[in-house]
């Protein structure tokens, strides 16, 4: 059928048809409401500024840097199954507090 005018990815809906259907409807949303208020919606919602690109990258990091910790409750699991493969019983973190460690 041909490629759509707008994107050129796209096939057109029809032979007679211009655009493809995505591009159809954006069309029809720029004819139904101003260019100008279309044009500032996109930017608002898809565009970002020096400070929330900033908050982006550190929020990035932070996963990345917490992924890579192991976390409490890994260690305390990693620990019980040495316990247990060692034979000798499982403390929880609670009960490292109230008694003394055993020594052998």
């Amino acid at each position: 059928m041909g490629k759509c005018y707008f994107c050129e990815e796209k096939d057109r809906v029809s032979y007679f048809n211009y655009y493809c259907k995505d591009c159809a409807m954006l069309r029809r949303w720029l004819l139904t409401y101003s260019p100008d208020k279309c044009c500032s919606i996109l930017k608002r919602t898809l565009t970002r500024d020096d400070k929330q690109i900033d908050y982006k990258i550190t929020q990035e990091q932070k996963k990345i840097m917490l992924n890579e910790l192991p976390t409490i409750k890994e260690e305390v699991v990693a620990k019980q199954a040495k316990d247990e493969t060692n034979g000798n019983e499982s403390d929880t973190l609670y009960d490292k507090k109230l008694r003394p460690r055993k020594t052998k």
